[in-house]
């Protein structure tokens, strides 16, 4: 049976500037105009349809008329269609400086003319993307050409891949330890790419620290070639160190971490069911999280959780009910409740049984986060772990607490670095302010009168005088 015939298309588009561009694009994907898929429909071979014959009238061998009759019916229920290949796959040329790389479709949804890439397809072509300077608010002159600037221009080609079934990659920094990228690498692929280059670096985001992304020089394939699709196939992964000194600091380097797993004296604690009452001594190392969950307390009463630390070191309490609305554990960019400050000993954060953050809530979850530096800080040569003890307690809710602070006390006695928020008036950390508002904003309110601070719907603040007055 003869091969089906190959899809043969090629067209050049213009790169859309990034300030078209609302969402990046994963992986390899592109996205096409719409006039490209009725292009690549039209040069798309013709695949016979297959037909029922059962409503056709019955055929008699021995009437020539009816022969007759069937040759014509026949003809007419000859149909054909224009089949697309599955997945479409396309070789992208750079005619500006000959790069070349495999890619796959998402949508056919971008401006006539134009085609969108991903940003590792832009780094890997060597296009910037950028509008043309000019173009935004401002009048050209178009019959003077030293004023108009062409976006590039990328030849797109169809071209149909074989199905990988073994890659080669090459991690290209020490350390990589399989436990840390196997499954990243396995979903990361499924849900992004549809093709794989030869030569070009495959870059997988770490979940577990921001900012940080694992990189991988594709380096072999089976079947052996300059591409290959990695859709619809059992695609076996090996990797291998790029020489034999990066292997030797990738063992150093996985020993290092081993020594330095939670539960281990170098590394952070494991973390544990909290016991009101009981207080749990820990430690916790920069960048890293130990998770405790308190299951029950006496909702009755006001309940405190502090911590305690045994250094100077930053670290941060948070702290999230676990409710149908709720489910994950508390984070730096996502919790409910969180206490940065960096100038004491001691976090507390206080939870009223009137809170409505804690409707419906199952348990708690608390977290204590050793805060980690800014890119390019200097974080010491070998960083031990904070210890601290976290304790829960209920407390008699006549006691003080953050919803009737005193804001002129120590308005003078804060840090260069801090900021004052413009609901509470507290000085806090720069670096937290925006969480810090986000909380403050959605729980807190400020009597302009008295310039207290109230909890949202709490009976301080329904019986507060200068509430009762505009009643």
């Amino acid at each position: 049976m003869a091969a089906p015939a190959e899809l043969s298309w090629s067209a050049p588009f213009a790169v859309a500037p990034t300030s078209q561009i609302k969402k990046n694009l994963p992986g390899d994907k592109i996205l096409l105009p719409p006039s490209a898929l009725e292009q690549l429909l039209a040069a798309s071979p013709v695949v016979p349809t297959p037909h029922n014959d059962s409503t056709r009238a019955a055929f008699d061998p021995f009437n020539p008329y009816s022969l007759a009759a069937a040759r014509a019916e026949a003809s007419q229920w000859r149909d054909t269609q224009q089949q697309l290949p599955h997945p479409l796959t396309f070789r992208l040329v750079n005619p500006k400086n000959g790069r070349i790389i495999y890619a796959g479709i998402r949508e056919f949804s971008a401006e006539e003319g134009q085609i969108r890439l991903s940003p590792s397809l832009s780094d890997a072509l060597g296009v910037t993307a950028e509008a043309p300077a000019g173009v935004v608010g401002e009048t050209i002159d178009l019959t003077n050409d030293s004023e108009v600037e062409e976006l590039d221009t990328i030849m797109v080609h169809a071209k149909q891949l074989p199905k990988g079934t073994y890659v080669r990659l090459r991690p290209l920094e020490a350390g990589y330890n399989p436990d840390d990228w196997k499954s990243l690498l396995e979903r990361h692929l499924r849900e992004n790419y549809t093709t794989l280059t030869n030569g070009e670096v495959l870059k997988i985001p770490d979940m577990s620290r921001k900012g940080h992304t694992f990189q991988f020089l594709i380096d072999k394939f089976v079947p052996e070639g300059d591409a290959i699709c990695v859709v619809d196939t059992d695609l076996e992964v090996d990797i291998e160190a790029l020489n034999e000194e990066q292997a030797r600091e990738t063992v150093k380097q996985i020993m290092e971490k081993a020594q330095k797993a939670p539960g281990t004296a170098e590394g952070s604690s494991s973390g544990s069911v909290l016991d009101i009452w009981t207080p749990v001594e820990g430690q916790v190392l920069e960048g890293e999280y130990v998770d405790y969950e308190l299951p029950s307390w006496d909702r009755s009463r006001t309940l405190e959780i502090e911590l305690t630390l045994d250094g100077e070191d930053e670290v941060d309490l948070f702290v999230s009910p676990l409710a149908p609305r709720q489910r994950a554990r508390p984070r730096e960019d996502e919790h409910v409740f969180g206490e940065f400050d960096s100038e004491t000993s001691s976090k507390k954060i206080r939870l009223r049984p009137t809170n409505v953050e804690l409707e419906g809530a199952e348990s708690l979850y608390i977290s204590i986060h050793g805060y980690s530096l800014p890119e390019g800080s200097d974080p010491g040569t070998n960083p031990s772990p904070q210890r601290f003890i976290l304790r829960a307690q209920s407390v008699d809710d006549t006691t003080p607490d953050v919803s009737t602070v005193d804001l002129t006390m120590g308005e003078d006695s804060h840090d260069p670095d801090d900021e004052q928020c413009k609901n509470c008036h507290q000085w806090v950390p720069k670096r937290t302010m925006m969480l810090h508002e986000n909380f403050c904003l959605r729980n807190n309110i400020l009597c302009q009168q008295c310039q207290s601070v109230f909890k949202k719907n709490s009976p301080e603040w329904q019986s507060h005088w200068s509430t009762a007055t505009m009643v």
